[in-house]
């Protein structure tokens, strides 16, 4: 017991002296690209110029270098990205349809195939603690519309909450100005609010 203790203690100790020379290593090359990237470090205007002029040739050289410096950097994340939440958001309609949600958004206008990953993981997640209803998917929908007709150049919002929460701001206001200046009736105040 004893031997395999210092023996793992041995290695921990050979894995941090392994790590500190590749941090030295990285530290002397860094060091010195700085010190030896003359051009970019250049006082004058004409050093800088011909810098960035050899650093454009270097990128658009040929098409191949364009290719590896530019597109796959892009393109290979991007490809396998979209390939993964393709495969998560066919994961999470299947559970959803094996709870039967899909059928019962549906109903309620909702078209569960439309949904964005994001969605869909807060759907799936609400199924699961058993707390998607009715009242929860009808909300979203009719938070939809709202999003869609703000979308729209024309707008015409028959949502009344936002009209509501103004007029109790302002009545609120008129209150705590009566307050302030002392004259206001407390069962009259009580009636308006």
């Amino acid at each position: 017991m004893v031997t395999s203790a210092s023996s793992a203690v041995e290695r921990v100790v050979k894995g941090v002296e392994r790590a500190c020379d590749k941090v030295n290593l990285a530290a002397i090359t860094a060091m010195t690209t700085l010190t030896s990237a003359g051009a970019a470090h250049a006082v004058d205007a004409q050093g800088v110029e011909d810098y960035l002029l050899a650093f454009w040739k270097f990128r658009t050289a040929d098409p191949k270098s364009i290719f590896l410096y530019t597109v796959a950097p892009i393109l290979g994340p991007y490809a396998i990205f979209a390939v993964l939440i393709k495969r998560k958001t066919a994961r999470q309609l299947e559970t959803l349809e094996a709870g039967g949600w899909v059928e019962f958004m549906a109903e309620r206008g909702l078209d569960a195939k439309t949904l964005e990953l994001t969605q869909l993981n807060a759907f799936v997640k609400a199924a699961e603690r058993g707390v998607l209803d009715d009242a929860m998917v009808t909300e979203f929908v009719r938070k939809l519309q709202v999003n869609e007709q703000w979308n729209k150049s024309t707008i015409a919002i028959q949502d009344k909450r936002a009209e509501d929460a103004k007029k109790r701001a302002r009545a609120q206001a008129i209150l705590e100005a009566k307050r302030a200046r002392g004259d206001f009736d407390a069962k009259k105040e009580e009636s308006s609010v």
